[in-house]
């Protein structure tokens, strides 16, 4: 019996070297980082500058709400590597979260079935100044998420929205286009 020339796992990594070059062509890169870093790409820059939360402006009646917004904020920008965090003190960048519209829902789903629905509606904005003088650097526009919610607990299903929110804020950020 002939032995096969390639394996699966040598032709995989001939694909993706094939498309990241193609992609790399266009333009773009893999997950928002520079092939000369190993830091992502940002409006805050190669990652290096500092960030604080300066403010988070909420429209909930939780008042959980705006130190998980804070928790997450700080999350992703480490994750991300888009700045050095720092809790207090002076800052490159000041970043505030501002939530102009919020809503949670909860309903059953109909007369026969019990089961309980909860419709979460989330809008947040990112804005980004300057820790120096004070100057708008960035700001995100308004980033508007709606989702259903097959659960018991109300605050999950809040909980998974602002995440998506906040997630797809930071997305933004790293966009270059």
């Amino acid at each position: 019996m002939r032995k096969p020339r390639g394996t699966w796992k040598g032709m995989m990594a001939a694909a993706v070297c094939c498309l990241s070059l193609f992609v790399g062509g266009c333009g773009y890169e893999l997950d928002g980082y520079s092939s000369s870093s190993s830091r992502a790409v940002s409006v805050l820059g190669d990652g290096n500058q500092t960030l604080r939360i300066d403010k988070v402006e909420q429209v909930t009646m939780y008042p959980w709400v705006q130190y998980y917004l804070r928790g997450l904020a700080r999350d992703e920008v480490n994750l991300r590597r888009l700045a050095r965090w720092v809790d207090s003190g002076n800052a490159d960048y000041l970043l505030t979260i501002t939530m102009p519209g919020f809503r949670v829902r909860s309903s059953v789903s109909n007369s026969v079935d019990n089961t309980l629905l909860s419709d979460t509606v989330v809008q947040l904005e990112l804005v980004v100044r300057s820790g120096k003088n004070g100057t708008v650097v960035w700001r995100s526009g308004v980033i508007s998420y709606f989702d259903k919610y097959e659960t018991v607990d109300e605050g999950n299903a809040i909980r998974d929205g602002l995440k998506e929110a906040l997630r797809r804020a930071f997305d933004r950020m790293q966009q270059k286009f």
